[in-house]
This record gives C-alpha cells, sequence and structure tokens, in this order.
C-alpha cells in the first residue's frame, strides 16, 4: 500500500465550491436585475422539480428502469471490489476544481463590472 499523499483533496474541492458558490450569490445579489433574476430562477426551480417528480414516476413504473438499477447497483459493486474508486473520486475532484476556478473567475468578471 502507498503512503504517498494524492494529489487532490475532494473534500477541501468541495468546500471550495461551497464557498465559491455563497460569494457567486453575494456578488448577483448585489446587482440591479437581482429580484428579476430571483424571480426567474425561482420559477425554473419550481418547474425543475415538476419535472423531476414526472420522471421519477414514470421511471419507478418502468421495467428496464428497475433493471438499469440493476446493473447500476452491480456495476458500483464491481467499481468498489476493483479499486477503481480512486479514479473516480480523483477525476471527481479534478472537475469540482476546474469548476471551481470557472466560478471564481465569473465572480471575479462580475465584481469588476459592478465597479465600473
Amino acid at each position: 500500500m502507498s503512503t504517498q499523499q494524492p494529489d487532490y483533496d475532494l473534500a477541501q474541492e468541495l468546500r471550495e465550491l461551497g464557498e465559491q458558490l455563497k460569494r457567486a450569490f453575494q456578488v448577483a445579489r448585489a446587482h440591479p436585475q437581482t429580484k428579476e433574476f430571483e424571480r426567474q430562477v425561482t420559477q425554473a426551480v419550481k418547474d425543475l422539480g415538476a419535472e423531476v417528480e414526472r420522471a421519477v414516476k414514470t421511471a419507478r413504473e418502468d421495467e428496464r428502469v428497475k433493471q438499469a438499477e440493476t446493473h447500476v447497483r452491480e456495476a458500483v459493486q464491481s467499481v468498489k471490489e476493483g479499486g477503481a474508486k480512486e479514479d473516480i473520486e480523483r477525476g471527481f475532484a479534478k472537475g469540482v476544481r476546474a469548476l471551481n476556478e470557472q466560478i471564481r473567475k465569473a465572480i471575479e468578471d462580475a465584481e469588476s463590472g459592478a465597479r465600473k
């Protein structure tokens, strides 16, 4: 077993994502068009929730989905046993890191635009 430290820290990346999202919302709230944006987002979230509920209901009734669920569970078990967990976690952490960088850039752009 290797004692080398991994080049990723999923927990740290997720904490950073949370901080970036918090900062993004703070910047958005300071923008003059925030009320309209909030209204649109609220409606979109409600619509999304309704669509997800419909999709879940339909999926529960579909035999193919039940079979796919079994296959997914088997695949997850295989991944756990095959040692691929670290590869998946590393890939996920790198993806979250890239997302954090993009959010950070968007926040910086928004803040610099608000100062002008």
